[in-house]
């Protein structure tokens, strides 16, 4: 039966009333169900370099597509991330279908959205799509105000809610043996601030720190890769979450942002310089507060010994020269 006009503008009027994206992607997944021959839907968000690369974010069913053959629904997804289109496969009773997500224009396919029908024609379709569209229009609303207002760069929020994702992931992936520790590709968190930054701001003022900082922000956008996430953090402290990569990857990205940061000219100041601090997530250290507590110690030394430099945390640990960092939050004691 189609659906009434008054349906859909009782869903589009239901997404725009939501302002927390756990509630949109609840309002999309329901609009779909009740506007559409949809009977299972799954929407699934995605990372290119992770393992696995897609966590689900939503569902109207814990056991949905579980009946479904594996090797057909990893099919879907692969036929339409190279494609980037809706893509549709005709099962034996049934019609499988897949639409990419884009959270911003001119980015890679952020997530999917699958779903089960007995059958779908060209107007159900388009009316998913439609529905789509609506969600991806309103979450760039919400991802504009999980941005810095000053650098542009995500913020702290931001940040938080990425860390909890990749440790989802990294909760469903096999552990990687010790052995392939360098050679294996993990996302790093790297913390960085300005070295001295009090006497920039009062050798030459607030206004000019603020320069500082914005520079600072533009040398990040230029020297890390686009799949590479940044944020401020508060004040001149800056996060860097790395995109998958080995340990000589990780420390090769740090050190040539420092290089970067001491060949820029910052005018009065002459030569500014960063320290930074690192630390691999893994399935062993998955909470965000530990995540940051391990960094925030490796900036820590490196501050303390010479500054204009990267320190990591497990090597740090492994020498002995700190300790396991214990978060206030978290449950296990060391």
């Amino acid at each position: 039966m189609p659906a009434s006009s008054i349906q859909i503008l009782d869903s589009i009027v239901d997404f725009t009333a939501k302002t927390e994206v756990d509630a949109i992607t609840k309002s999309l997944l329901t609009s779909i169900l009740e506007l559409t021959p949809i009977s299972e839907v799954v929407l699934l968000d995605y990372c290119s370099g992770l393992n696995p690369p897609f966590t689900v974010l939503g569902t109207n069913d814990n056991s949905a597509f579980q009946q479904e053959n594996i090797e057909q629904v990893d099919a879907l997804l692969e036929d339409c991330l190279e494609s980037q289109a809706v893509t549709m496969h005709q099962a034996y009773d049934h019609t499988l279908v897949a639409v990419p997500i884009y959270y911003e224009k001119d980015e890679e396919i952020r997530g999917v959205l699958c779903g089960r029908a007995e059958q779908l024609n060209e107007e159900q379709l388009a009316m998913v799509s439609g529905l789509i569209h609506i969600y991806e229009n309103y979450q760039q609303i919400i991802m504009a105000s999980e941005r810095d207002s000053f650098t542009g760069l995500f913020n702290r929020k931001v940040l938080t809610k990425k860390l909890d994702l990749i440790s989802d992931r990294l909760a469903q992936a096999p552990a990687a043996m010790d052995s392939d520790l360098d050679q294996a590709s993990y996302p790093w968190i790297c913390i960085f601030d300005v070295d001295h930054f009090k006497q920039i701001n009062d050798n030459f003022g607030h206004v000019f720190g603020d320069e500082v900082i914005l520079l600072l922000a533009s040398l990040m956008r230029q020297t890390f890769s686009v799949e590479d996430t940044l944020f401020r953090y508060g004040g001149d402290e800056f996060v860097v979450l790395l995109h998958p990569c080995t340990r000589a990857m990780a420390e090769q990205k740090a050190n040539t942002f420092i290089a970067n940061v001491n060949a820029r000219d910052f005018g009065a100041a002459e030569t500014v310089t960063i320290s930074m601090g690192a630390t691999r997530i893994d399935k062993a250290h998955q909470s965000t507060s530990t995540l940051l507590g391990n960094a925030d110690q490796a900036l820590y030394h490196a501050k303390q010994n010479g500054r204009n430099q990267v320190a990591f945390y497990e090597e740090l640990l492994e020498s002995g020269i700190i300790k396991t960092f214990v978060a206030a939050d978290d449950v296990e004691l060391f």
